[in-house]
């Protein structure tokens, strides 16, 4: 696998929410980001984690000092602030929201092992697949004529993130599908071990 940074994307207004908690700090034994960060930790291609944090996420950035290193981004929307951290970057990048309370290692093992140099790989799950879920509405894209979801991950070289065409992948699991945009998908959170079914491992 070709050596990684870890990009955290922690820096969202949480707006869907609805709530004045920040989403990323929810969590069981660690806040959600925290998990996050544990699984680009345990991931054999990634050499480096870090979090890019925006002035919306004051209690996020609180908890991730001291665990990983902060880039503080405009805080403009998700797209600026994410070719904002990149531009800040070298090298090969992968890239994950802070809001993914079953990522763990292996999946992003796998989704790594689908890099390609050259392209911004970005990751989906199909429309049907998030529906079983019972996923709420994310960002829709259609590929080979079937409707699916941005994930949120992706994978791109850092200097040429501008540059770079574009290659789809889907990959329908739900330690990359399950996210946390409205309060709704919190129910996810507490119910994450009801979904061993879905993992194949």
């Amino acid at each position: 696998m070709t050596p990684m940074t870890g990009l955290i994307m922690a820096g969202g207004r949480g707006s869907r929410m609805r709530a004045s908690h920040e989403k990323l700090t929810l969590g069981h034994r660690r806040p959600v980001v925290l998990g996050v960060a544990d699984a680009l930790s345990r991931c054999g291609a990634i050499t480096g984690v870090v979090a890019a944090v925006s002035p919306h996420a004051p209690q996020t950035k609180a908890i991730l000092e001291g665990e990983v290193p902060i880039l503080e981004t405009p805080g403009t929307g998700y797209s600026a602030d994410l070719s904002y951290a990149l531009k800040r970057l070298e090298g090969p990048v992968l890239v994950v929201p802070g809001d993914l309370p079953l990522l763990d290692g292996a999946i992003l093992d796998r989704v790594a092992a689908l890099h390609r140099p050259g392209w911004w790989t970005v990751l989906l799950v199909t429309e049907g697949y998030a529906s079983s879920l019972g996923l709420s509405p994310g960002i829709r894209t259609t590929h080979h004529d079937t409707p699916c979801r941005y994930t949120g991950v992706s994978m791109v070289d850092a200097g040429s993130a501008g540059r770079s065409p574009q290659k789809m992948v889907i990959v329908n699991d739900p330690r990359i599908a399950v996210n946390l945009n409205t309060i709704g998908d919190c129910a996810l959170l507490g119910a994450a071990h009801d979904l061993p079914e879905h993992l194949g491992l």
